[in-house]
């Protein structure tokens, strides 16, 4: 028999009513969190793995943590392998508020609802949280409809992902100092500029070698560079992270013509002049300062000082020419010392800082086979 006809549970006035009440809620009770679709970069097709993924876009939007004594799961665990940070919390979005903001993002695997292994940051903590199961039909279908999605989360565990979402407590705190990097111990050189956290700077290795990483931290008073998310251009395993500074001087390649080796001088009032070498035979020597990147000339200035020169040989005016290289290039530092392994963040809530600083009285490292009985 079917149900009274004179009795509707999907009158659309209450329905709206309930939403607007709910959505108020959550406004009122809940906390401005970011949603961050995740876009996979090289999916691996045989096990359907996100072998590499990013992360572009970050949605603020208001969201009800469920559960009033904080986080929920196993908390902070201590084991022979290291120490494990077990939280897992539940989130509370309307649905109202994700079809708005949200469900037409184009790394959206479906937006009809929050997506499995999206992401949510919660700036109260600074934790991301990993969406690992979506419930939609809790609370079961109030009025006959449904209004809120409940989204069950575990800690995020970062595993080299990369964030440009905008959001700088995500793109510097998370994405660089969780990705290991190496530590540069610069000149002591008078810039224009200095480096700036986030940015990329390089070392021209040779004219086809350039290594290239993003800042993390910059120190001027200790000259103290972490730089992370190194990448090379070098296809061999011989310039595969920054090197030394190659000090040693440098010399000019000339070319073997029939006049000889030489540079021949252009321009009005130079004809005929020209810079010529003592040694055809001697080499360039490219040094691999770090920089920045900004933009400058380096260029030869025609002066009269005593110091990086090339003499002209004959001409009348031009007896005390000199060439002089100018660097305007702003933060070009030599590089003194190089980290000799990738390490670790020393942000305070990363795990290796705990080891680093309990493990000696935890763990017995000395132990030759930790999976058995101690000897």
């Amino acid at each position: 028999m079917a149900t009274n006809v004179f009795f509707s549970q999907a009158v659309q006035t209450e329905q709206n009513l309930v939403e607007d009440l709910i959505v108020e809620s959550l406004r009122m009770y809940g906390h401005n969190c970011y949603y961050l679709p995740r876009s996979i970069v090289n999916e691996d097709t045989i096990l359907g793995d996100a072998a590499d993924s990013s992360f572009e876009d970050a949605y603020e939007v208001e969201m009800y943590l469920d559960g009033v004594e904080g986080f929920e799961g196993e908390g902070d665990l201590y084991s022979k392998f290291g120490v494990e940070v077990r939280d897992t919390a539940t989130f509370v979005i309307s649905k109202r508020s994700w079809e708005r903001f949200i469900s037409l993002d184009a790394n959206l695997a479906t937006g009809l609802r929050p997506n499995e292994g999206d992401l949510i940051y919660f700036p109260l903590s600074k934790s991301v949280f990993e969406i690992k199961f979506v419930e939609h039909e809790n609370p079961f279908y109030q009025l006959g409809k449904l209004f809120t999605f409940k989204m069950t989360c575990d800690l995020f565990e970062y595993s080299g992902e990369d964030f440009n979402t905008g959001v700088g407590d995500l793109d510097v705190d998370l994405d660089l100092a969780q990705a290991a990097g190496i530590e540069l111990t610069l000149a002591d050189t008078a810039t224009v500029r200095d480096f700036v956290v986030g940015e990329t700077v390089s070392q021209l290795v040779t004219d086809t070698i350039v290594i290239s990483g993003e800042v993390v931290s910059w120190s001027e008073t200790t000259n103290k560079l972490y730089v992370s998310k190194i990448q090379t251009t070098d296809t061999t395993d011989d310039n595969q992270s920054f090197v030394l500074t190659d000090t040693s001087p440098g010399y000019i390649k000339a070319e073997d013509t029939l006049d000889g080796d030489l540079i021949v001088m252009s321009g009005t009032g130079q004809e005929g002049f020209y810079i010529d070498f003592e040694d055809g035979t001697a080499s360039l020597t490219i040094p691999s300062y770090i920089t920045d990147g900004t933009t400058g000339t380096d260029a030869l200035l025609l002066e009269t000082t005593t110091v990086d020169r090339l003499v002209l040989e004959s001409g009348t005016g031009f007896d005390r020419g000199l060439l002089q290289v100018e660097d305007s290039l702003a933060s070009r530092r030599t590089i003194n010392s190089v980290g000799s392994a990738l390490q670790l963040s020393t942000d305070a809530g990363a795990f290796n800082l705990d080891l680093e600083t309990d493990a000696d009285g935890i763990i017995d490292f000395s132990e030759g086979n930790p999976f058995g009985d101690a000897t």
